[in-house]
């Protein structure tokens, strides 16, 4: 009750109290939300080794369709070997394939080797290629990460790698590509 005599309406006592609850949970909301932050900060540690330009990629074995290994070798002298590496199911991988096969309308210049490889390919039965794979224009090879891995650089994939000749890594793009690492590819496919 107001000391003149007046009574208080009990809307304004409850909006009263009400935005003094929500002050309080906004301070303590923000306090939370400053921790998180911290907490995420100290957890994030070093980005992962991946690969860049001035890398050495080393030869590597894959398996075709009929699950002959292959060796992709380096050091050929004449071309330059781009490197598609990719899975069936994940999300990002999904979203660049559609990417990846538009480039393919124009078939890559005669001095560029494309190899895609698909880290999930060797769990389903290397017999049937999946319609994934069928629609590229270059051979796609499962591959199994071995205990010394030539490819441990590519921290997720997708990854596009540019290879020069002798093996060396002149170009590398992770996850979906953006506009500009489009056309550093179709660069890369042109010669």
């Amino acid at each position: 009750m107001a000391t003149d005599g007046r009574r208080t309406d009990p809307f304004t006592t409850f909006l009263m109290v009400a935005c003094v609850v929500l002050a309080g949970l906004v301070v303590a909301l923000t306090m939370q939300n400053r921790s998180l932050k911290e907490r995420i900060a100290h957890a994030g540690g070093p980005a992962p080794d991946q690969f860049k330009a001035g890398d050495v990629v080393s030869p590597f074995v894959v398996v075709d369709d009929g699950g002959v290994a292959h060796t992709i070798r380096f050091g050929d002298g004449e071309r330059k070997t781009i490197l598609f590496v990719f899975s069936s199911q994940c999300p990002a991988c999904k979203q660049t394939l559609p990417v990846w096969k538009d480039m393919f309308k124009t078939p890559a210049a005669d001095g560029v080797r494309v190899v895609g490889i698909q880290t999930d390919r060797l769990d389903a039965n290397p017999a049937q290629p999946g319609e994934v794979t069928a629609a590229f224009p270059f051979p796609v090879y499962g591959y199994k990460r071995p205990e010394k891995d030539p490819l441990q650089k590519v921290p997720f994939i997708p990854a596009a790698i540019v290879v020069d000749p002798s093996g060396v890594v002149t170009n590398a793009w992770f996850g979906v590509p953006e506009s500009g690492q489009k056309d550093g590819l179709k660069k890369a496919l042109a010669g």
